[in-house]
């Protein structure tokens, strides 16, 4: 059965102009939260949220994308009230406008410029990581592969959807070489897991 889904509240923050403030929608248990640094692209899943004990996968507005730079809550199973603050965004991510390194995301996955100029990939729900699209494919990258904004590096599947982790976003280069891969084909990775290391090319 597919995870049901949520969309989360946004307003704009008026004690900290231009950055917007992330809501629940409902009353109930989020299981925790992005960390500061991510960048969150249209429609990312922020949590996995319990309502009277059904589970839902909160995602943010199609029309809404920023970068996370205030977690209000802590990042564990915590009980929140409609309207209740999970996380503060500033939606012109942009480098350098704010501390902490450059980021992008996509669903089902998140990528973050570390000061060594790696670009590194996390996955920001958890799961199953798959390297490949079935069992007898190719995987979608290996070491040394070239990927370009877009390109599919792996899948997560969570309740028997699959989430696809792609390369790019704002503030991020065009192409890259795939340095290192963190997860194995198959194996369970948790939220903020990082899953590739990216070197940009260009």
């Amino acid at each position: 059965m597919a995870e049901r889904v949520l969309i989360a509240r946004v307003r704009d923050d008026a004690a900290n102009p231009g950055t917007l403030l992330v809501t629940a929608p409902r009353v109930g248990v989020a299981e925790g939260i992005p960390r500061p640094g991510l960048f969150l692209n249209p429609f990312a899943r922020l949590t996995a949220f319990r309502i009277l004990g059904v589970r839902h996968a909160l995602r943010l507005p199609r029309d809404v994308q920023g970068r996370v730079v205030e977690a209000c809550i802590p990042d564990a199973h915590t009980p929140v009230d409609y309207g209740a603050p999970l996380l503060r965004i500033d939606p012109r991510g942009g480098a350098g406008e704010t501390a902490g390194p450059d980021g992008a995301s996509a669903e089902g996955g998140a990528s973050e410029q570390a000061g060594s100029g790696l670009i590194r990939v996390a996955a920001t729900s958890e799961g199953i990581f798959y390297r490949r699209a079935t069992p007898d494919a190719p995987p979608f990258v290996e070491v040394g592969s070239s990927v370009s904004a877009g390109v599919v590096l792996g899948l997560i599947e969570v309740m028997k959807c699959f989430n696809q982790i792609t390369y790019g976003g704002p503030g991020l280069p065009e192409r890259g070489e795939v340095v290192k891969i963190l997860a194995a084909d198959a194996a369970e990775v948790q939220f903020g897991e990082e899953l590739f290391w990216v070197k940009p090319t260009a």
